[in-house]
């Protein structure tokens, strides 16, 4: 079986036995990692035409053409499965979805009351952050309507598109499929935490690559000049789920495994 020998990055929480575990001595450290080319799939999380975070997708739309698009060509010259992973109303525009289906969803537990779930009524207060004034809907309810995967994104008929994290790991477990590269949006949002995501997609236990490129967070007025929001986010993923990897390394482990 063919490999991709794929430098990889991670996060040390722990120091040698002979040096105090402190947090100011962690480092990172870097090792190649090979991944059988069969058994590796490259999974993009929500690359989308539009939001309502002007800033956001105008960096969201670049990172897309400059670091995305030559990931996912790359994946297709090296033959890893690719699956496209767009949220469940876009992933419903592809026909692609059909082979696997998200199950139906469940009857929900009576507790929570669903008037507190849903914050109606007495609870009205208690409503989330997006919801609490002047909420998100002012600038999202707009958009909504024409949501859709980038336009620089070509999702080919023979690629996989999922909506649930459940059919994410069917498909995984359909094509034996044990490593994970994820690139997508947004890293601190739906790359960690959908229930295709990283975080969840661990807990299953497959190996996880994120190609710390590939993606771009949602900052803050004080993060955004050096996108530190982000990196947090890339350490999180190095410490705690798995790696992280370049695109030039990426790129490298391709064009070794071709020749």
């Amino acid at each position: 079986m063919k490999n991709l020998n794929l430098q990889v990055r991670y996060f040390q929480d722990s120091t040698p036995a002979d040096v105090p575990c402190r947090e100011t001595a962690f480092i990172r450290r870097e090792f190649e990692m090979p991944l059988p080319v069969d058994e590796t799939a490259l999974v993009l999380v929500d690359l989308w035409n539009v939001h309502f975070i002007e800033s956001w997708i105008e960096r969201a739309a670049q990172v897309t053409k400059d670091c995305v698009v030559p990931v996912i060509d790359a994946a297709r010259q090296a033959g890893l499965t690719i699956v496209h992973a767009p949220s469940p109303p876009v992933a419903e525009q592809y026909p692609q979805l059909q082979r696997h289906k998200p199950p139906e969803p469940s009857v929900p537990s009576a507790w929570p009351p669903s008037d507190f779930r849903s914050r109606e009524g007495d609870y009205d207060v208690y409503r989330g952050p997006r919801s609490q004034p002047p909420g998100i809907g002012v600038h999202w309810d707009k958009l909504a309507s024409q949501l859709a995967v980038s336009p620089a994104i070509d999702v080919k008929p023979e690629e996989f598109v999922i909506a649930t994290g459940q059919q994410l790991h069917e498909l995984l477990e359909e094509r034996r499929i044990l490593h994970l590269l994820f690139a997508g949006f947004a890293t601190n949002w739906c790359v960690l935490g959908r229930d295709y995501g990283i975080r969840s997609m661990s807990r299953y236990g497959y190996n996880i690559v994120l190609l710390r490129d590939a993606t771009t967070g949602v900052e803050f007025p004080d993060t955004y000049d050096n996108l530190f929001t982000t990196e947090i986010s890339i350490r999180e993923v190095e410490q705690q789920y798995g790696f992280s990897a370049s695109n030039v390394d990426f790129f490298e482990a391709v064009e070794k495994g071709s020749t």
